[in-house]
């Protein structure tokens, strides 16, 4: 399956909206995140306990906006993230409940006590739609939009050849807040704390991110 590339589409997005309206404003936005998923399951031994796990994973962008009258802006924005983990095969779970390890990547439950490595890079791209108004030097966003995901993922079991797969991409609408700090007319940082629904229409369980960036204006 090919790679699918979100880049033109960004830089399409972004051309796009910039000819649409004299009044509007550019905005670049390198970006940084820490995003996590959280599960929580009964003990196999005592069912009346809950065990917790989280995964975490970085991931670091570009983000392109187009401002219309200092309010509204429309966000689209491209990303990179990697995670590696090692478990034993029997304990091998997708954190979203999208792939089947035995079926997707012909992970072998023969030795359940193999070591198991799974590498996922993921790929996300994001179009937004965001409100930010400002109150002195201070800028308050609210925003909610789609996010489109590709994942990579890379098996590694003792004793086999390794396994490498694209999935996706797959659409699921994101929400977020944030509060900025403006140090001059086009120039602001942003701390954003954002929410991902990989299990929509449901609200939960949902990804957690909280993101710092900082935008420059043209």
């Amino acid at each position: 399956m090919k790679s699918t590339c979100f880049l033109p589409w960004f830089l399409g997005a972004v051309a796009f909206l910039s000819a649409s309206s004299a009044q509007a404003r550019v905005q670049l936005s390198p970006y940084v995140s820490i995003r996590s998923t959280s599960s929580i399951k009964p003990q196999t031994t005592d069912k009346s306990k809950e065990t917790a796990t989280s995964k975490q994973r970085q991931e670091a962008g570009l983000r392109g906006a187009i401002s219309f009258w200092r309010l509204f802006s429309l966000q689209a924005s491209v990303g990179q993230s990697k995670l590696t983990t090692t478990s034993k095969v029997q304990d091998a779970k997708d954190e979203y409940g999208e792939i089947d390890f035995a079926e997707d990547m012909s992970v072998s439950g023969d030795n359940p006590d193999n070591d198991l490595k799974v590498t996922e890079t993921q790929r996300n791209a994001r179009l937004s739609l965001a409100i930010d108004p400002g109150f002195w030097i201070f800028i308050l966003r609210a925003k909610a939009g789609v996010t489109a995901t590709q994942r990579i993922i890379d098996t590694e079991e003792t004793g086999k050849e390794p396994v490498n797969k694209i999935f996706g991409p797959t659409y699921k609408p994101h929400a977020g807040a944030g509060l900025g700090l403006r140090f001059s007319p086009k120039f602001y940082v942003m701390a954003e704390y954002n929410t991902f629904h990989y299990a929509f229409p449901k609200i939960e369980p949902f990804e957690r991110e909280v993101a710092m960036s900082f935008a420059i204006d043209f």
